[in-house]
């Protein structure tokens, strides 16, 4: 049997794979020996980010992914990727962002060839910076919004990540614009799959599975949180339907949101 992956499927494994360290490394229910996930999210954080860049030249011309064009076996490095991305297809990166990606491609060179020392502090605002800048980069130069390729599991890393970012208070996601606080609700909210209603666990009803959908659907996004189609609801939204009676989640009779469980 073989798998085959594109650069960009390769890349979307290396990010979630970094986020899935990213939030052992930080969760601080984990123990301290747990800091130790920090080598493996930087360097599959930064190894995703070289194979975008490959991604971005490939698209230009095949060629571009070569160190000798006239000789193509050996792709590129990241900092030639990067080179050529600015001067070639005049791609533009901020001074900052190009000192910020060197770093970390330097850190990510120190943790796999040396002994290597690391700056927790550092490495957060490295990472949460290179996040940010993949965040723009793939939406402008590949294929959208980037969270449409990280997987449920690690929405909320995600999220938390999000809140961090240091140029936008406004950000992309699920096809809306939202303040950059807003996707951890969305995040949180798939963690909540069924309601208690007197003692009985029933399945909550994900936005445009609606059966009246006259009464409760908008658009493909919730006309109340946000969510787009195929998501649960945050907690509250006015255009949840209750699973039980099928009325408004919170106000019908049921009392959802009286269970202690449901909030």
């Amino acid at each position: 049997m073989k798998i085959k992956l594109s650069l960009l499927d390769n890349a979307y494994d290396f990010l979630n794979s970094s986020l899935h360290d990213y939030h052992l490394a930080t969760n601080e229910e984990y123990p301290d020996d747990y800091k130790r996930f920090w080598k493996s999210a930087i360097v599959d954080l930064v190894q995703s980010m070289e194979l975008m860049f490959k991604e971005v030249l490939r698209r230009d011309h095949k060629v571009l992914l070569y160190e000798r064009i006239d000789n193509p076996k050996k792709t590129v490095s990241i900092t030639n990727a990067l080179q050529r991305l600015k001067n070639i297809l005049n791609l533009d990166f901020t001074d900052k962002d190009e000192k910020t990606i060197k770093r970390a491609i330097g850190i990510r060179n120190d943790i796999i060839h040396f002994e290597v020392e690391l700056n927790t502090p550092e490495l957060l605002n490295i990472y949460i910076i290179i996040f940010e800048f993949l965040h723009s980069f793939h939406f402008r130069y590949l294929d959208g919004e980037l969270h449409n390729f990280i997987l449920p599991n690690y929405w909320e890393a995600e999220a938390l990540l999000i809140e961090q970012f240091k140029k936008t208070d406004q950000v992309l996601y699920g096809g809306v614009n939202l303040s950059k606080y807003y996707p951890i609700e969305i995040a949180e909210a798939q963690l909540f799959s069924t309601f208690t209603i007197s003692g009985i666990e029933y399945e909550r009803i994900k936005h445009g599975e609606e059966l009246d959908r006259q009464a409760f659907y908008i658009s493909i996004h919730c006309g109340d949180c946000a969510v787009k189609e195929g998501y649960y609801h945050v907690l509250g939204c006015d255009l949840e339907v209750c699973p039980k009676c099928a009325g408004q989640a919170i106000s019908c009779s049921c009392d959802i949101y009286d269970e202690g469980d449901n909030h």
